[in-house]
């Protein structure tokens, strides 16, 4: 299917690309010209993904794309979330419930109305109002109603007491009196009786009407301030005739409004009807304009009445901000609600919620609310990144502006705490489990640091290698001096077994004098004493003093010895010429040598023994001290190990808290205009949609339509030359017109065909074979028309149809033979076989032209031999019929047995399909409007597509 066919196609259905089209935006704009106004409003959040810094360095991350775009889903998701949005939804009912009378800022009036026409009773007595739910507010407000009854029947008690005590008094002393108060109440109807009872004093009277204890008694003429129990007391009160209405804030109490207002506490509590101190937030509080100060006045003493407040400009003692004002930009709690109540509303509808699966709040919440349902807020709402920036944006459109800009507000705070927890939590277990871990190992420390100090305080250590070192060297020099001495000892030994030797012989007796070996005895025990105390005196200071006694009294000894040997040995010399007194010197010194060398040794063998001891001790307490410091050490190290990733996962905590800090850039807006209506898009949607679905099913019919509807359809078909078509005529066309000049176009082409096949056409009468192979084409009607126009030529024409029920009759025209249809009819070999005599006229000439008509040859036989005598054979076709393959295998066996190939005639085409044989078709006249309506109406069910079937 070409363009041009294409465009064929759009012309002819004009009308219908028009009108259905049409129709459909009618229709849209019908459905949506009624549609509600939307609010839209958007929240900006700063989320610092990519660009933000972290708790390690003040650089900017380094950006992983992949990541980066996970944890941004990850944000979109919770936003998303059930979770996120059933606390916005709660919240946002709460506020909403909360609300004593409708806001704009936050619901409009018919929303208001709407919801808390269906929010149940029991759902509202969850509302937490100055720290009290719907119950303790219901007792105490029956409470109050009790009290204003009470207070009024007394009021009327004391009022008819005080009028039955003025009439039967009759005392003269108290005419003036009487009179006064009279004249009072008679000049205004300020002034009340009251009846003083028990307990009452002129003080607690006077604070009761907000007037002076002096005026009391000015207005009864009272001597003093005494009352008694039923005494009569004439109050005027000064009722304002203006008022002011304070709205109460959070915080606010009577005495502070006073203060503001300069006015008494007492006046504001009488004037309200306050039992208490206790305000609620949002109330309005009614301030009589008694002080100047307090230039407010109101155009009506309608306490009611607060649409029209003159507010003094110049007061600079009145707080403005403490006034209701019209729009007011209010966080998300409402205003005159204190946080702490709405917390705990929302608190307690979160638990309501939670209980069941059919309370109210549950159902509200899933079910599709547009305000306060998931699927609501879901629906309307929409969440995406910012390009390619650390931007969020969430947008919501409603049909409130109010509830529109709260649910974002609700929304975005919501999100935030969610998303805090949420990363706060990643971390949570991992920094739970560390600092468990630090925990354990610095007990595990300080227990092993304990035992230490308790092993070194048992084994008083102070410094383990240190003491030993000391020790190890005290051993070594101990060692070098004990092996001194000994060699000492041996070389005093020697020498003295010499001196013996030598001395011996000669001079004996003087050795062996009692004074000096007593002397000498002396001097040994005091060298013994002198060499203990001096390697006891590092040890003890205190025995120094002995120690110089001991070598004082050795060398005085040595002295008196040293004499008593020179006075004996001053003479004598030894055998080897020796003086003897060298001699015994000599022997002297030598005997005290080795007294005091065997004196050290006695003194270091003790203290060997004595190291040997410590050595003992020590050996064994440096493999239990090592042990402990290995504890210690590897305590430390896991202690350190532990407090290493401690820090590092409190780091990572840091990060994420810092990574959490998402703020608001853009705060929700409140929407002063609506969204533009779409219904314009919608129409135009609707109009193009209908004009394309149109063109598409007509394209698609014409594609798929199987039937010869058309000249090429037919060519291509039939594999056969096209001879001439006709057309269903329209009305409003010239049918005469197109029928004759469709006629002369097809003898034209039989006559062309006879022409160009003379040389094996015989001589006249041509023989001209109408048949089709189905029944019902219009054989007899095209060859009728045939043959009117030759005959209109002067040809003449014999016409032969054949007589059964399937017959197409014609009209009685002259020349005409009706032959029967039997069994003999497919034996026939010649025409003149099927010219009965009877028939034939009575001159007998000669005809120019046999038209043959026979049945469907599909469904009935024909004579084979005669086709091969036929001059010019044609082939019927209707254009709603489908070619198929019976249709085929009879064109096939005609074409074998004709002499002549057949050429196809198309009836019933549209007059369109005729556009390539005959141009400027003519109208004979305008079509009326019935008829093009009932044209248009009946165009859909005229449409007809066959689909052929093999």
């Amino acid at each position: 299917m070409d363009i041009h066919k294409i465009l064929q196609l759009i012309r002819r259905h004009l009308f219908l690309l028009i009108a259905i089209p049409l129709f459909m935006a009618v229709l849209v704009y019908l459905f949506t010209r009624n549609q509600p106004q939307t609010y839209s409003s958007e929240v900006i959040i700063y989320t610092g993904i990519a660009t933000g810094y972290s708790i390690e360095s003040t650089n900017s991350r380094s950006v992983d794309y992949f990541s980066t775009n996970i944890q941004f889903d990850n944000l979109i998701n919770l936003i998303n979330s059930n979770q996120t949005i059933e606390n916005t939804a709660i919240r946002l009912l709460a506020q909403d419930v909360s609300l004593e009378e409708p806001n704009p800022q936050y619901i409009s009036n018919s929303n208001y109305a709407a919801l808390h026409d269906m929010v149940p009773k029991h759902v509202k007595d969850l509302v937490v109002k100055n720290g009290k739910m719907g119950l303790a507010r219901d007792k105490e407000e029956q409470i109050r109603q009790l009290q204003e009854e009470i207070l009024g029947l007394e009021q009327q008690i004391t009022t008819k007491r005080s009028s039955e005590l003025l009439n039967s008094n009759t005392n003269t002393q108290l005419t003036a009196s009487r009179s006064t108060a009279q004249e009072n109440i008679q000049k205004t109807d300020n002034s009340i009786f009251h009846t003083v009872r028990p307990g009452e004093s002129i003080y607690s009277i006077a604070a009761m009407y907000s007037v002076s204890a002096g005026e009391i008694i000015d207005q009864n003429n009272l001597s003093n301030n005494s009352l008694s129990v039923g005494q009569s007391l004439v109050i005027k009160r000064n009722i304002p005739t203006e008022f002011l209405y304070h709205i109460v804030k959070p915080g606010e109490s009577v005495y502070s409004i006073s203060k503001i207002y300069n006015t008494s506490i007492n006046d504001i509590r009488k004037l309200n009807r306050l039992y208490s101190d206790d305000l609620v937030v949002g109330n309005r509080i009614m301030i009589s304009k008694v002080n100047p100060t307090a230039s407010v006045t109101n155009n009506t003493t309608d306490p009611t009445n607060t649409s029209s407040v003159i507010i003094n400009p110049e007061d600079a003692k009145i707080d403005f901000s403490r006034f209701e004002w019209p729009y007011k930009k209010d966080p998300v709690v409402p205003p005159y609600i204190r946080k702490d109540d709405f917390y705990n509303t929302v608190e307690n509808f979160t638990n309501y919620y939670n209980s069941s699966d059919d309370n109210f709040i549950y159902e509200l919440l899933h079910y599709n609310h547009p305000h306060y349902s998931v699927g609501g807020i879901k629906s309307n709402s929409s969440v995406f990144r910012v390009s390619n920036s650390d931007f969020i944006r969430v947008t919501y459109q409603t049909d409130d502006p109010g509830i529109c800009q709260q649910t974002l507000k609700i929304l975005a705070e919501v999100f935030i705490k969610n998303y805090t927890l949420l990363k706060a939590n990643e971390t949570d277990a991992v920094v739970a489990y560390y600092q468990r871990k630090v925990e354990e190992a610095d007990a595990k420390l300080q227990d092993a640091e304990d035992r230490l100090l308790q092993f070194n305080k048992e084994n008083n250590i102070i410094n383990y290698y240190e003491q030993s070192k000391y020790i190890a060297a005290q051993k070594e020099d101990l060692d070098l001096y004990y092996q001194n001495e000994q060699i000492r000892l041996a070389g005093a030994s020697a020498a003295l077994r010499e001196l013996d030797t030598k001395l011996m012989g000669k001079d004996s007796i003087y050795l062996k004098s009692d004074a000096i070996m007593q002397k000498m005895k002396r001097i040994s025990e005091i060298s013994e004493l002198v060499v203990i105390n001096e390697i006891s005196n590092e040890y003890d200071p205190y025995i120094g003093n002995t120690l110089n006694e001991l070598k004082a009294e050795s060398k005085r000894i040595k002295d008196d010895v040293k004499a008593h040997v020179d006075q004996l040995f001053m003479y004598q010399r030894s055998n080897e010429g020796i003086p003897i007194k060298d001699l015994l010197v000599e022997y002297l010194d030598n005997n005290i040598t080795f007294v005091e060398a065997q004196a050290s040794l006695r003194v270091l063998s003790n203290r060997k023994q004595d190291f040997t001891r410590i050595y003992q001790i020590f050996a064994p307490l440096g493999a239990m001290l090592k042990r402990i410091e290995r504890e210690i050490s590897v305590a430390e190290q896991s202690y350190l190990e532990f407090l290493h990733s401690f820090n590092v996962a409190k780091m990572e905590q840091q990060n994420n808290l810092l990574s959490t800090n998402i703020k608001i850039v853009d705060e929700p807006s409140f929407p002063l205009q609506s969204n533009p209506s779409r219904t314009k898009l919608l129409i135009l949607v609707a109009a193009v949609f209908g004009f394309f679905i149109v063109a598409f099913i007509i394209i698609m019919l014409e594609y798929f339509d199987t039937t010869v509807k058309n000249p090429s359809a037919v060519e291509k078909s039939t594999n056969l030359k096209m001879a001439g078509a006709y057309p269903v005529i329209e009305p409003g066309r010239d049918s005469s017109y197109i029928s004759n000049r469709l006629t002369e176009m097809l003898l034209q082409q039989i006559k062309l065909h006879i022409t160009h096949n003379s040389v094996f056409t015989s001589e006249k009468p041509y023989l001209i074979l109408v048949f089709s192979t189905q029944r019902q084409t219009g054989k007899t009607t095209i060859a009728t028309e045939l043959i009117k126009k030759l005959r209109s030529y002067g040809e003449n024409v014999l016409f032969l149809n054949y007589s059964s029920d399937e017959a197409e009759n014609g009209d009685d025209l002259d020349n005409t033979i009706t032959y029967k249809i039997d069994n003999k009819f497919v034996e026939i070999k010649h025409i003149n076989e099927l010219l009965v005599s009877n028939y034939l006229r009575q001159d007998n000439f000669k005809y120019d032209y046999i038209f043959l008509e026979i049945p469907a040859i599909i469904f009935n036989s024909y004579p084979l031999e005669l086709m091969s005598s036929v001059d010019v054979p044609l082939m019927i076709a209707k254009a709603n019929d489908n070619w198929r393959s019976a249709d085929i295998a009879a064109l096939k066996m005609m074409e074998d047995v004709s002499r002549e190939k057949p050429m196809v005639v198309l009836n019933q085409t549209e007059l369109h399909s005729l556009e390539d044989l005959i141009n400027d078709i003519p109208e004979k006249k305008q079509r009326s409007l019935r008829r093009k309506f009932k044209n248009v109406v009946t165009y859909p069910f005229r449409l007809r597509v066959k689909v052929r079937v093999d």
